[in-house]
């Protein structure tokens, strides 16, 4: 992908305010045993632009921090093959990154995924994708710290996919018993569009736990409608 096509696209704010206060109450959670090293948690959605399929950023990080940086985070699109939320994209299964004994591991393993400085990058990952019909991807759930092994607890790992299922059970609920105002108007399905995979592929692994899925989404695309 050229770097224009990293510009933001419009996010619908009704779209945005579906998520942030899941990924608020996520964060909120992770953060229960006290401070976590630089966690982050945003949200993914699949979406189409010019017929491409590719995956587009919701909301900016939580926590949320300056203003403008939050305008260059929400709307960015992404090719489908990018980092651990394109391997999930295609996986279709909830990644993390595995359980290291110690940093000197973590690092070599990080060394022989990538080119990229291993002292300049997170050390715990997770990508829980929200699957619709067809088992297609219709949310893909990323956060990250500095905390080596953090998401390589297969507790804490289950609780927020549970959240996840949750959130997945209302808005199948809302498709039933509508807000007046508010609908999700269907996103087409591109052909996506993949570069050179770039995830970390001696780091991370994948999880026998069941991701979650909607019964009646195809796509996340709220917006405010006429009454």
């Amino acid at each position: 992908m050229n770097p224009q096509g990293r510009n933001p696209e419009p996010v619908p704010p009704a779209t945005q305010l579906a998520i942030m206060p899941f990924l608020a109450g996520v964060y909120g959670w992770l953060t229960l045993p006290g401070e976590v090293s630089r966690l982050r948690v945003t949200m993914h959605r699949a979406m189409t632009r010019e017929g491409g399929g590719y995956l587009q950023q919701v909301s900016g990080y939580l926590p949320l921090s300056d203003d403008a940086k939050l305008r260059r985070e929400v709307g960015r699109l992404f090719p489908v093959s990018e980092g651990l939320i394109g391997h999930v994209y295609k996986d279709r299964h909830i990644w993390r990154t595995k359980h290291s004994s110690s940093d000197d591991e973590l690092r070599k393993n990080l060394i022989a995924s990538g080119e990229r400085d291993p002292d300049g990058v997170a050390k715990s990952y997770l990508a829980i994708p929200f699957l619709g019909d067809e088992e297609k991807v219709v949310l893909i759930l990323y956060a990250d710290c500095w905390e080596r092994n953090f998401f390589a607890d297969d507790s804490r790992v289950n609780a927020v996919a549970s959240m996840c299922r949750g959130l997945c059970g209302m808005y199948d609920s809302l498709q039933k018993f509508p807000f007046p105002n508010l609908r999700n108007f269907p996103l087409p399905h591109g052909e996506p569009v993949a570069e050179e995979p770039t995830v970390y592929k001696y780091v991370h692994e994948s999880l026998a736990i069941e991701p979650p899925g909607f019964e009646s989404l195809s796509s996340f695309n709220y917006e405010a409608s006429v009454a």
